[in-house]
């Protein structure tokens, strides 16, 4: 800014904030009411995978094709049911209990469970199925529109025996037909063709298997009461044994855990939070027996659980925050309004920003909900720096409103620079992948300005309205800074030892940092012993777990994945990842094939055999299709032309699960070579919540890059010296590499949460630096020579730096106490870092200034003037 320009703007500034105090109060009063109304309506985006995912758009266009394919499962609640048996009558009795319990809440759209759904089975030796039990009823395979007009209820096309007729092939399988009433041509012709294409399982013909299968196949509820008999336990272990898709689906293979899948209507997010409520309070008011233990996972009530974490972090850390801030400027100052005025200019600051998130639709997540916080430490570090200075101008004029102008033509453009460097630091996370990340770095960096504007305008306006402190307050503290004198004076005797040892250390910490690990787990959010961790563990060791990563094959030609070639090149593929420890299981379509096909052959044996025709496989998509909802439907859609492939991963980390998803890419791209007229998308939560990951190492290059760039413009331009830019940045890159380092020594690795560290930190480990720069140009330009001149910054900021950097270190040390882990790895990585920002400030940048702070002509002329001095010394010597 042009120096003419800069002092008229500083001069209105210092007018209006010691004349016109009723103004500036009323405006802030105004606009702190008026975003603060909007806080109430601030809503909550708790998903914790959008922590690590992309806005790569082909991910998008997967999951979107996906959801409108086969369905999603993000409204979908699981209750865990463990015991020792929960095959027993009284733990299925608890199971059926809460089946029927959570149907009839108002919020629940379905509860499912094992006592509850069709179980497909087959019972050797059972009499006549009753109506609606048998294989017509594969949930009812011929619908209301295939029955025929008139038929007395109850005495429909509900059993098999009523689906054959006059019209059945000659000879014995045409005998049984003929013997029924009416039939269905196609369930007929669908047998009679799986008969054919597996002769040797069906020896008898139809004759012998529809007899059979109207007897012994039920695909209906085992309990149809409230109640659970020891028969009907029999019964529904039977089902299990004979249907493997159950299992890890609803019953976990060692028949210990047990699920109940209970479906939420459609809702928004305050009312699925008010579901989450009532389904606790539900299940408090049907406790489990003896025994027995209930486990509460997926999407709705970990998001649900999320919120009440974030509501509890924010009651719980910002008045902690404001406590210890509290604490430190009152030990800082020992002057009440230096205490206070600097809380009230955060409080407003905080208001602000939360109700301007409102207007502009930014949700809280678990990013972005340090914000508050955030902004808190921010601004008492600016308040510090203000308070400082206008303590000490007062030490040279009793005017309060003199002092108060000169406080803010010293500070307002070194505050504006700090403030406009953190939040270049923030918003560099702009050109992040991520979009958790873009949208905390922009609104941390609006915050960030917003809180330099209120600090500029509140905090002077009541601080020379406020009683000035006395002389003891004023003194305090002169220990801290005579401290820091003698330290400067040692270090600029001797600073290029100071920058060799910088040098080693340097050096040191880039090759412990070379073996940080990248990497980010789902389970990386919660501790162990958190509900939301021992439940997913326990779905990846008892069931299929909660990360999918599903495949979607597309091709153009219907039918195309009902041809046996091509459901064995989807085998292939499946038991290829099968193959994978990080493997839990995997599934498609022609599973669920397989397992019709044995129920109706009675043996399982048929599941290992190959499909032999396309007969064969329509023949099967025939049965279920006649059911009311068809299974199929959620494996295989578009005439045959799409189908997915789910392979259930474990929480091994994003690194692992994409090592895994490209060795899996190259093995379809084996199985189905260019030219084979299927392609491929990959979409899940193990795919989308992975993939992210990727862009961590470039998003942390690019955003540092972006903010170093911008920091050496914005100081080169305010100092109009490209060399003083140029110094700044050695003091701000060596605490950064620290971190790395101390992140490998701690186990704690790079990831979307704490790759924000680096920018938070560039931004405000490069504010000491700016307010040292700041005061050794002001000291020289008085004529001092560059020692004398670092020794008077020393004095005149360095408490302040200190100070800054003690209640940074506290303020963010605050959320070592938070519910979530990235929020504690954020606040004791940035308190190190600001720790080692705060040495480098007060070591690394006098040293360097020390060697190369002034320009070449400056120093000769130094040199010359001593050489004048020495020569002049010298002749009064050989004079006297």
């Amino acid at each position: 800014m042009h120096p003419e320009r800069n002092h008229t703007v500083l001069n209105w500034l210092a007018n209006l904030v010691t004349r016109r105090r009723a103004l500036v109060l009323s405006v802030l009063a105004l606009l702190t009411v008026a975003l603060g109304v909007q806080i109430p309506d601030i809503q909550a985006d708790p998903a914790p995978e959008n922590l690590i995912s992309s806005f790569e758009r082909e991910g998008e266009d997967v999951a979107a094709l996906f959801e409108r394919s086969f369905g999603s499962r993000e409204k979908v609640i699981a209750l865990l049911i463990q015991t020792d048996d929960v095959l027993s009558p009284a733990a299925l009795g608890y199971v059926h209990e809460l089946s029927l319990s959570f149907r009839e809440q108002p919020w629940v759209e379905s509860a499912d469970s094992i006592t509850t759904l069709p179980l497909p089975r087959r019972v050797r030796g059972a009499a006549p199925a009753p109506s609606g039990e048998s294989l017509e009823d594969l949930d009812d395979l011929v619908g209301p529109d295939d029955e025929p007009d008139g038929a007395p209820a109850g005495e429909s096309l509900e059993d098999l025996d009523d689906l054959l007729g006059p019209e059945g092939e000659d000879g014995e399988d045409s005998d049984w037909a003929a013997s029924q009433d009416d039939y269905d041509q196609e369930m007929v012709d669908a047998l009679l063709d799986i008969i054919e294409s597996y002769p040797t399982y069906f020896p008898g013909g139809l004759a012998q298997v529809g007899p059979a299968l109207s007897t012994e196949l039920r695909v209906d509820p085992v309990i149809t009461g409230p109640e659970v008999t020891a028969e009907q336990a029999r019964e529904i272990a039977m089902a299990v044994d004979q249907s493997p898709l159950l299992i890890g689906r609803l019953i976990s293979a060692d028949h210990t855990v047990a699920a109940v899948a209970v479906r939420l209507k459609d809702m928004s997010p305050r009312e699925t939070h008010r579901a989450v409520d009532a389904l606790r309070q539900h299940l408090t008011n049907h406790p489990a027996p003896a025994g027995v233990s209930v486990h509460i996972g997926g999407l709705p009530y970990l998001r649900a659980t999320m919120v009440e974490k974030m509501r509890n972090d924010q009651l719980k850390l910002i008045p902690i925050t404001l406590l210890v801030c509290v604490l430190l400027l009152y030990l800082s100052f020992r002057w009440l309004p230096g205490v206070f005025l600097p809380l009230g200019a955060v409080v407003i600051t905080t208001v602000m920003v939360v109700g301007g998130m409102v207007i502009a639709h930014e949700p809280m997540n678990v990013i972005n909900n340090i914000i508050p916080v955030l902004l808190i430490i921010i601004g008492i570090s600016d308040s510090i720096h203000i308070v400082g200075r206008y303590r000490e101008e007062l030490g040279r004029t009793p005017d309060r409103d003199e002092a108060g102008r000169r406080t803010i033509h010293t500070m307002a453009v070194a505050c504006a620079l700090t403030s406009l460097t953190t939040a270049v630091g923030l918003a560099s996370l702009v050109v992040s992948r991520t979009v958790m990340l873009r949208h905390f770095g922009v609104t941390s960096a609006v915050g960030v300005m917003v809180a330099y504007v209120v600090t500029m305008t509140f905090l002077p306006t009541i601080m020379t309205w406020a009683k000035a402190p006395d002389q003891t307050s004023k003194s305090w503290g002169g220990w801290l800074e005579g401290s820091i004198m003698l330290m400067t004076a040692r270090i600029l005797r001797r600073p290029g030892m100071a920058l060799l040892g910088t040098a080693i250390a340097l050096g040191a910490l880039i090759f412990v940092s070379k073996d940080l690990k990248v990497d980010h787990a789902l389970l990386d959010q919660f501790d162990p012993q958190d509900d939301v961790y021992v439940t997913t563990r326990l779905l990846e060791e008892k069931l299929d777990g909660v990360r999918p990563l599903e495949i979607v094959f597309q091709s153009e030609t219907a039918g195309a994945f009902d041809e046996p070639a091509q459901i064995a090149r989807l085998d292939a593929v499946r038991d290829w990842a099968m193959e994978r420890p990080e493997v839990i299981t995997g599934l498609d379509h022609a599973d669920v094939i397989r397992s019709t096909l044995a129920l109706v052959a009675g043996d399982d044996h048929i599941r290992q055999e190959p499909f032999p025709d396309t007969r064969a496989v329509h023949a099967v998509q025939t049965i279920l299709r006649k059911r009311d909802e068809n299974p199929l439907d959620n494996w295989e859609t578009n005439e045959g032309r799409m189908v997915r492939l789910q392979i259930m991963v474990r929480d091994v980390g994003a690194q692992a699960t994409m090592a895994l998803i490209d060795d899996l890419e190259a093995e379809i791209d084996r199985v189905f070579p260019e030219g084979s007229g299927v392609r491929h998308g990959f979409t899940g939560e193990a795919h989308d919540g992975s993939r992210g990951q990727r862009a961590v190492v470039h998003d942390l290059g690019s955003s540092l890059a972006t903010a170093i760039v911008i920091i050496f413009v914005l100081l080169s331009l305010l100092f109009r010296s490209v060399r003083l830019g140029l110094l700044s940045i050695p003091p701000n890159l060596i605490p950064l590499v620290g971190t790395l380092a101390y992140m490998v020594i701690r186990g704690i690795p790079l990831n979307a949460a704490t790759v924000i560290i680096f920018s938070i930190s560039l931004g405000l480990a490069v504010d000491g630096t700016i307010h040292v720069l700041a005061r050794f140009r002001e000291e020289t330009a008085r004529g001092l020579r560059s020692n004398a001149a670092l020794v008077r910054a020393a004095r005149g900021t360095g408490r302040a730096i200190v100070v800054s950097g003690l209640t940074l270190m506290a303020g963010f040390a605050v959320l070592l106490m938070s519910s979530f882990v990235p929020v504690r790895h954020f606040g004791e990585l940035i308190s190190v870092t600001v720790a080692l920002s705060l040495l480098a400030t007060l070591v690394v940048q006098p040293a360097l200034l020390s060697v190369a702070g002034l320009s070449r002509a400056v120093r000769a002329a130094h040199r010359e003037e001593d050489a004048r001095l020495a020569a002049a010394v010298r002749r009064d010597r050989e004079d006297g």
